[in-house]
C-alpha cells in the first residue's frame, strides 16, 4: 500500500503490528485508555525518514521492556541476561524495520536513516503518541515531522 503523504498513527500501528508479529511473536495491542502509561527510566530509539515527507519516528519504552524486546528478538530465555549494547541494537533494529515499512508505504523517493538509541528519563505525552502494550507495559511510538523535530 502506498499513501504518498505523511504517516499517521494507523499506518505506524499497522507496521508495528506486522513487525512485532513476525520478529517478536507478540501482538502490538493498543494500551488501555483508562490505565496510566508511565515508567521510571528507559530508552528511546529514533530513525529519520526523508523524501516526500521529512521527519522521524521515535520508540520509547522502559529499560526492562527494552531488555525483554531484545531477548525476544535474540531468541533468549526469560532468565538470560541481555547486554546493554545488544538491548540498544535490538530496539534500534525493531524501529528500523518499522521505519522501513512506513517508508515503503509513504511511497515516492524516500530514504531511511540509521537508528539511534539513547537513555530516556520519562515517557513522552500519551496524547502525542501511539501507545501499545508489551507484556503489560507501555511502549510509545511518535511520528515527529521536521517542523516539530528538535
Amino acid at each position: 500500500m502506498t499513501i504518498n503523504s505523511a504517516p499517521d498513527q494507523a499506518l505506524v500501528h499497522a507496521a508495528l503490528e506486522q513487525v512485532w508479529g513476525s520478529m517478536l511473536f507478540e501482538a502490538a495491542d493498543p494500551w488501555p485508555a483508562d490505565v496510566p502509561a508511565e515508567f521510571e527510566t528507559g530508552l528511546q530509539a529514533h530513525i529519520e525518514i526523508r523524501g516526500g515527507w521529512n521527519g522521524r519516528l521515535l520508540l520509547t519504552c522502559d529499560s526492562a521492556v527494552a531488555a525483554q524486546i531484545a531477548a525476544a528478538l535474540l531468541g533468549m530465555g526469560p532468565d538470560e541476561p541481555v547486554d546493554e549494547p545488544d538491548v540498544h541494537d535490538a530496539v534500534g533494529e525493531v524501529l528500523n524495520v518499522v521505519g522501513g515499512s512506513v517508508k515503503g508505504a509513504i511511497g515516492g523517493s524516500m530514504t531511511l536513516g540509521l537508528p539511534g538509541v539513547r537513555a530516556s528519563a520519562s515517557p513522552p505525552p500519551s496524547e502525542e503518541s501511539l501507545v501499545v502494550s508489551w507484556r503489560g507495559a507501555p511502549v510509545y511510538v511518535q511520528i515527529v515531522p521536521d517542523a516539530l523535530a528538535g
